[in-house]
């Protein structure tokens, strides 16, 4: 009994591995630049994200485009863009099929963090 016991409370154990928690970069407090920084991780999006699929990513108005309802400045959990890199709180992961490495959506949470500035 005392075996089956064990066995029962054991079962219930998870154990998370870091691929599972995504923990933002500090940012080394480097200010990240959205010219610089941010629009070349765009080039793999503009494909689908050109004007016709919302957020229009295309280099001269994607800022403005993602500062319309895409973006929190200040609030990177709040912001859809970066709820829709890890695919969580019912947003689809984009892009679709294949999470970024943490490196680029650590960029993005930083910027938005930093007040998602248009420098």
């Amino acid at each position: 009994m005392i075996v089956g016991v064990s066995l029962f409370v054991n079962s219930c154990y998870y154990d998370t591995t870091e691929d599972d928690v995504f923990i933002p970069d500090d940012g080394n407090g480097t200010e990240l630049s959205y010219q610089n920084d941010i629009i070349p991780l765009w080039s793999q999006c503009v494909a689908c994200h050109r004007g016709d699929e919302p957020p229009d990513l295309r280099d001269n108005v994607s800022y403005d485009e993602l500062l319309n309802g895409y973006v929190v400045p200040g609030d990177p959990e709040a912001s859809i863009l970066y709820k829709s890199l890890l695919g969580i709180d019912g947003v689809s992961l984009m892009p679709p099929g294949s999470k970024w490495p943490d490196s680029k959506i650590n960029a993005v949470y930083n910027w938005i963090d930093q007040g998602a500035k248009d420098n």
